[in-house]
């Protein structure tokens, strides 16, 4: 009884572990895993940033009268092409023209002739001036050549030996200076002081007449300006140079300190020559002026006073009367023309609009999460909604606001794009749906965004699928640009080829 029992006790449980077995088996069947992955591609990430905007026009300017008054003329109507200058519309302001031309015939009045030996006797004065005047003008010229050649005398043979290559787009600085700042800071001062020279040179020989002296000693002046500055900083460190932190003789050290003065002598020189053309052209120039002036005056029967008073009595009566015109601005269209000829204009109330024609601009306001990425000179694909997804205008980014503005509550910032060609399909105040192309990476291994594991230390990991197709092994990997379209560029840790886990169910 007790052996059948004990054999009886075996035999279920052997049946028992069997069907243990089978049900493990059968349920570790059903569940096996299902793997998709992608392949690492070689191509391009792009990086885009979508915004919705608003078109504009480049430039409007919206016009009003600057004075009341009845509307006598209207001349443009809305979708006329207008020339910056050309006037729009007048008012009916006759009594102000007729003073105006009381007051001008009164100024012409009052400047009457000299007698013919007065007038000869002034116009001897001017004509004596005028020959001052030139000759200070082509002394002023002589002077900047002269300076000019003083000045490159002083770099060449008094600068140039502190350096080694002198002339070269890399000068460098010989002897001991007190820093590395100090030295970079020379080096690159004298390259300025080449192009400085350069720039010098070039405006003399544009200086092909004595009319524009006074224009070529100013930019004389600003040259060697310039270069004075850097003798300064050379002389500096030249005359900081000593046995101990030299390591030269006191001898060469003194023969050096000369060398630089005698530069620096030379240079003041220059700019001496430069003061004394420019002192003697301003005072030929002044007495010019005063000349002429004694000449308008004396030709004149009433006094420079009254003569002064009269002009500005024209010069407001013009203003006043300029006043009742509207002109337009800018160059461009006419896209308003509210009031009729014959109505009252109240001063400051627009009623015209003109709008440069043909260029126009986006407005887009770009989250704080996304300016970052966007640049001046970003390219763009815009569709506009009234002609649908399939027709893309090309723009680019031209403007970032630097200060927020805060939209529903979340701070934005407005970038401001133009099209790169005149389009007539564009308007004024259409819908610009914009992808800001901000990055572009091309020939870049790639993946797709969601193989990326993020892990605890914060680095990269990707699932590498075997070969079998069923296992993977994990590798470490180095991401660079992440893509708009979902994929992600991979620096390192992956080779083309492999295949990347995206899901796992």
């Amino acid at each position: 009884m007790f052996k059948k029992f004990i054999k009886n006790k075996y035999t279920i449980s052997a049946v028992v572990i069997i069907v243990i077995l089978t049900l493990y088996f059968a349920f570790r069947g059903g569940g096996a895993s299902t793997i998709e992955s992608s392949a690492v591609t070689k191509g391009n990430v792009i990086e885009k940033v979508s915004v919705t905007g608003k078109i504009l026009p480049v430039e409007k300017a919206d016009l009003s009268f600057d004075v009341g008054g009845s509307i006598s003329h209207i001349y443009v109507k809305v979708g006329d092409k207008v020339k910056k200058g050309d006037m729009l519309a007048a008012l009916d302001n006759a009594d102000s023209v007729a003073s105006l031309a009381s007051a001008q015939a009164k100024l012409d009045d009052m400047s009457r002739g000299l007698r013919p030996e007065e007038l000869q006797l002034e116009k001897a004065k001017v004509n004596s001036a005028v020959t001052a005047l030139d000759n200070a003008k082509t002394n002023a010229t002589n002077a900047a050549r002269n300076s000019y050649v003083a000045t490159q005398g002083a770099i060449v043979n008094n600068a140039d030996v502190f350096f080694m290559n002198p002339q070269s787009v890399n000068p460098t600085i010989k002897i001991n200076t007190q820093s590395d700042t100090i030295q970079i800071s020379i080096d690159f001062g004298r390259v300025a002081a080449g192009d400085y020279l350069k720039d010098w040179k070039s405006n003399i020989d544009n200086a092909t007449d004595t009319t524009k002296a006074a224009d070529l000693l100013s930019k004389s002046d600003k040259s060697i300006s310039k270069i004075k500055s850097f003798m300064d900083d050379l002389s500096k460190v030249v005359n900081a140079l000593s046995a101990n932190n030299s390591s030269m003789p006191q001898s060469v050290i003194d023969s050096y300190v000369a060398t630089m003065n005698a530069g620096q002598s030379t240079l003041n020189q220059a700019i001496s020559i430069l003061s004394s053309a420019e002192t003697t052209l301003d005072q030929a120039q002044t007495a010019y002026n005063e000349a002429q002036n004694n000449f308008v005056l004396k030709n004149s029967g009433s006094s420079a006073e009254s003569i002064r008073s009269q002009q500005a009595t024209v010069d407001s009566l013009r203003a006043v009367v300029a006043k009742g015109h509207i002109y337009a601005p800018i160059d461009g269209v006419v896209t308003r023309v509210d009031p009729h000829e014959g109505e009252y204009a109240s001063p400051g109330v627009s009623g015209f609009a003109v709008q440069s024609s043909g260029t126009y601009k986006i407005e887009a306001y770009v989250p704080e999460a996304d300016i970052a990425k966007v640049a001046i000179a970003n390219k763009a694909d815009v569709t506009l909604d009234a002609y649908g997804s399939d027709i893309i205008f090309d723009a680019a980014v031209t403007l970032m606001d630097p200060a927020e503005t805060v939209l529903e509550g979340v701070p934005t910032y407005k970038v401001t794009l133009q099209f790169v060609k005149a389009d007539d399909r564009i308007r004024s105040g259409m819908t610009a749906n914009t992808e800001i192309l901000t990055h572009e990476h091309d020939g870049v291994l790639y993946i797709p965004t969601r193989a990326i594991i993020i892990n605890d230390d914060g680095s990269r990991s990707v699932r590498v699928l075997n070969k079998d197709g069923k296992t993977f092994a994990t590798s470490t990997v180095k991401i660079g640009l992440k893509g708009s379209s979902g994929t992600t560029e991979i620096v390192s840790g992956v080779k083309v080829g492999d295949k990347v886990v995206t899901y796992i169910k």
